[in-house]
């Protein structure tokens, strides 16, 4: 494993609990690959000279560090970005081993439910891969560069951008003394209902019913919030288009 952060830590954990083995931790901070390496009882090292060959290096560092560390591997190698094409890794046995998801050290998840992306251009690698990918989750699915970074573009939008939504929520609520607690249960309900329907039938609210009238009162709530109001503005006529 090349990485001791929050994926390399949750990807350690699924494949040893799917059997597989670690032979060693990579990192470039003593404290970090330690502290990784302790936990699964598996060597470490801080030198990129003293990588041990084995079946698969999984690179589970940031993007910009990718092209640093994979020159040093000379054996099997996959990178682990949403963004980064196959291309970024040199050699005929490269791949790609996404798992699409956020993650914690700190809090557990059922890797099962996470979706694995997986790329290689070499069949016998790929095969490897979708059999290391089906080992620790119930859906694998086969994107190339591309479709991986528009996927990477909607992972953003739907996470990243859905959370700023709430912090803006938060705000407003804050402001007027109101728990924010209270609207938890709305965003769950809202969460869960794309399990059984579509986005669009799961739409609700003024803009989608063309309620004009209340869409104007919020307008005045936000008068003196230029940042909110625009935000308002530019996602209620994005749900009248649909309409």
């Amino acid at each position: 494993m090349i990485g001791a952060g929050n994926l390399a830590t949750h990807l350690c954990r699924a494949l040893i609990n799917s059997g597989h083995e670690i032979v060693q931790i990579y990192s470039r901070t003593i404290e970090s690959a330690s502290t990784l390496a302790k936990e699964i009882n598996v060597p470490y090292t801080t030198d990129t000279k003293a990588i041990k060959s084995s079946d698969l290096a999984i690179i589970a560092v940031n993007d910009d560090s990718i092209q640093d560390i994979e020159k040093h591997i000379g054996f099997p190698k996959v990178h682990t970005s949403g963004t980064k094409p196959l291309s970024t890794l040199n050699g005929k046995n490269i791949g790609v081993f996404y798992p699409l998801q956020t993650f914690n050290k700190n809090i557990d998840v059922n890797f099962k439910s996470i979706p694995v992306c997986v790329e290689s251009s070499n069949s016998g690698l790929l095969q490897t891969l979708k059999n290391l990918a089906v080992s620790i989750s119930d859906k694998v699915v086969e994107l190339n560069s591309e479709q991986r970074k528009n996927l990477h573009l909607a992972a953003v939008i739907s996470c990243n951008f859905s959370n700023m939504l709430y912090r803006l929520s938060e705000e407003v609520c804050q402001k007027e003394g109101i728990p924010f607690d209270i609207l938890q249960p709305l965003i769950l309900e809202t969460a869960q209902k794309i399990k059984y329907t579509s986005t669009s039938l799961a739409q609700t609210g003024p803009a989608k019913r063309g309620d004009f009238e209340t869409i104007e009162k919020h307008l005045m709530l936000l008068k003196n919030d230029e940042e909110k109001k625009e935000i308002y503005q530019l996602l209620t006529a994005s749900i009248k288009k649909r309409r």
